[in-house]
């Protein structure tokens, strides 16, 4: 019991120490223009069918991409960031409808110590293709 306490005080006192998000630095904005490179963004979208983990790159603190294939990758940006993002962390969302939906919760997981510890709220889903697929 005294364990988990000091676990859940760890835990505020990180998320009180924790900054804004930084700016992409060079290795980000070098693994976005790999993804997205020569692929154009359409309309935005509320929903994209249950996606696989292996599937998912961070691309900073407050966006995430899944990959579909070589043609496709959805773009989404949370709103207000993603609270405590760290690598260390897997992205944890529970989807009742076999889809991911604009405004679902997934919660920033230690895998080691199975603790929760942050949030993140999905905005909508911008796909970017190669021009000429579909």
């Amino acid at each position: 019991m005294r364990a988990i306490l000091i676990l859940l005080l760890a835990g505020t006192v990180a998320s009180c120490t924790a900054g804004p998000p930084q700016p992409m630095g060079a290795a980000q904005v070098d693994k976005a223009q790999r993804l997205l490179g020569g692929k154009v963004a359409g309309p935005p979208m509320d929903c994209i069918s249950t996606i696989n983990a292996n599937d998912m790159t961070w691309l900073d603190p407050s966006t995430v991409a899944f990959k579909r294939g070589s043609n496709l990758v959805y773009v989404s940006h949370f709103n207000g960031g993603c609270d405590n993002y760290n690598d260390r962390y897997a992205l944890v969302t529970r989807q009742v409808t076999g889809q991911l939906c604009r405004g679902d919760i997934g919660q920033l997981v230690d895998p080691v110590a199975h603790y929760a510890a942050g949030s993140c709220v999905f905005g909508p889903f911008i796909p970017y293709r190669t021009p000429g697929t579909r």
